[in-house]
């Protein structure tokens, strides 16, 4: 069965608005992940407009495969989110009809479950309510898994999105001292790393910004940063 196509955060946002006012009690456990979680990253980084690390072209021959659903969560079993929103779980295209979205709730991933979704997800607030989005770092090895075990082309858009997004987050926090949280700084890059083992030696403008950025870090609670540093980031030397 053709699934309805979203081709934008817009209509993204809108989906979550609406099973927000939905279900307000529920909503707060539900982790955003998926296509509509990489739409997310992907407006996020084109609003960064970074100089180096920018949303990668997509054709519109591509761009259709974005999205297979309307939104994808995890926060709750199958049997319990067709209880909630009153419809049947279609098996053909793994997701339950609401109010004309197409939503799907993961109940187990490659290397995403629903309590690691919980514990590295992110609160986002709008103008008109809050949502959770899984971590970026987390969103990208499981879309490693994905790769090596199914061919979809949305997953290689994915990938390709987030490897760019993460690139510029790691080197943003980098050089914000003041936001920077080291131990958060080092379960995402190895995390990351974990997933692909190449990441940090593929991109000269990633060990470009990183390298000046990570001999700027002379506080002692960023030693573990400069540990890591030395021995996974080609280049960098103390």
């Amino acid at each position: 069965m053709a699934l309805p196509k979203v081709y934008d955060w817009r209509r993204v946002r809108a989906a979550l608005e609406l099973l927000a006012e939905s279900f307000p009690a529920e909503f707060s456990n539900w982790v955003l992940i998926g296509g509509g979680a990489c739409w997310f990253y992907r407006e996020s980084l084109d609003k960064a407009n970074d100089p180096d690390f920018r949303v990668p072209p997509v054709s519109a021959e591509d761009e259709i495969h974005w999205l297979s659903k309307d939104v994808d969560f995890m926060g709750l079993m199958e049997a319990e989110a067709t209880e909630l929103l009153q419809a049947p779980f279609n098996a053909e295209s793994h997701t339950i009809s609401f109010k004309g979205l197409e939503v799907d709730f993961l109940e187990e991933g490659f290397r995403l479950a629903p309590e690691l979704a919980q514990a590295a997800r992110r609160e986002v607030r709008t103008s008109d309510f809050i949502f959770y989005v899984v971590d970026p770092a987390v969103l990208y090895s499981e879309k490693c898994a994905l790769i090596t075990k199914k061919d979809r082309p949305q997953d290689r858009l994915h990938q390709m999105l987030l490897r760019e997004y993460l690139k510029y987050e790691f080197r943003a926090d980098v050089e914000n001292l003041h936001a920077l949280e080291p131990s958060n700084w080092i379960a995402s890059v190895r995390t990351v790393k974990t997933a692909d083992l190449t990441f940090f030696e593929q991109d000269e403008r990633l060990q470009h910004r990183l390298i000046p950025a990570m001999a700027a870090l002379t506080a002692p609670e960023f030693r573990a940063i400069k540990h890591w540093a030395k021995h996974h980031l080609p280049g960098y030397s103390e």
